[in-house]
């Protein structure tokens, strides 16, 4: 039973959004040196692709303020992000991509620690709708589903 109260947050859930937020802030940081470097050599049309870039990392700084607040679907869905980011950081050169990329997996795996299971609220099951009659044919005319009736 629920009191309705708001539930207090996990330090590792807080842990884990400032992680990705400092994450996030240095590659807008990094990004924008990209965009400026980019339009000085090719040309004012590459503001176009660093500003897509930045629109997916306003889209993940959302998630992960999603993740404070207690969604599940936005802690799955940031998990993601860092196991790709693991995965993508363990490719030549290495060295800060490589840390960045580590970070990311850390800030990936604290929500799912014991200490903050009880901070993500179960997925409510669906209830199950009324099952629709069997169809047993088309109609040759208007190409209706033709249903089998009790």
């Amino acid at each position: 039973m629920t009191t309705g109260a708001p539930r207090p947050r996990p330090a590792v859930v807080t842990a884990a959004v400032v992680l990705w937020l400092a994450l996030f802030a240095f590659q807008l940081v990094s990004s924008s040196v990209q965009i400026a470097r980019s339009v000085s050599a090719d040309g004012p049309w590459m503001v176009l692709p660093g500003l897509v870039g930045l629109a997916f990392l306003a889209w993940f700084v959302f998630g992960a303020f999603r993740v404070g607040r207690g969604s599940g679907r936005a802690r799955f869905w940031m998990a993601v992000l860092g196991a790709l980011t693991v995965i993508g950081g363990f490719a030549p050169p290495y060295g800060l991509h490589t840390l960045i990329a580590v970070l990311a997996g850390v800030a990936a795996a604290l929500p799912y620690l014991p200490a903050a299971r009880g901070f993500f609220p179960p997925r409510v099951p669906r209830a199950a709708g009324a099952q629709a009659p069997r169809v047993v044919g088309w109609d040759p005319e208007t190409g209706e589903p033709i249903r089998a009736s009790d």
